[in-house]
């Protein structure tokens, strides 16, 4: 029988690959806090509010922890560091099908 749907957990992979904002601020984050404005001056061409919405999105689904510090720091959870390891063997691939000229 073929496959028509994604399981929950894979929809949910697929749903943050898909958002631009969720997948850079999960790609610049570590396990080390990030103030808010550091991160803010990362990603170009993100709004204030589009970061601050994308963080509390992330910190919803635990792949993100707050700090209400003098600056609002964040950080990476658990999960979270699996998911930024995803991206980064992402990008291998990516790189790596790029230095083949493989057609994708």
């Amino acid at each position: 029988m073929p496959l028509t749907q994604l399981n929950l957990g894979s929809e949910l992979g697929v749903e943050i690959l898909h958002h631009r904002w969720y997948a850079l601020v999960l790609y610049q984050l570590t396990e080390d806090p990030t103030e808010f404005m550091d991160l803010r001056q990362a990603i170009r061409g993100i709004s204030t509010f589009n970061l601050f919405t994308t963080l509390h999105k992330l910190e919803d689904w635990g792949l993100v922890d707050a700090f209400e510090d003098d600056n609002y720091s964040y950080q990476l959870t658990d999960n979270g560091l699996m998911f930024h390891r995803i991206l980064r063997d992402f990008e291998s691939w990516g790189n790596h099908a790029l230095t083949n000229n493989l057609a994708i």
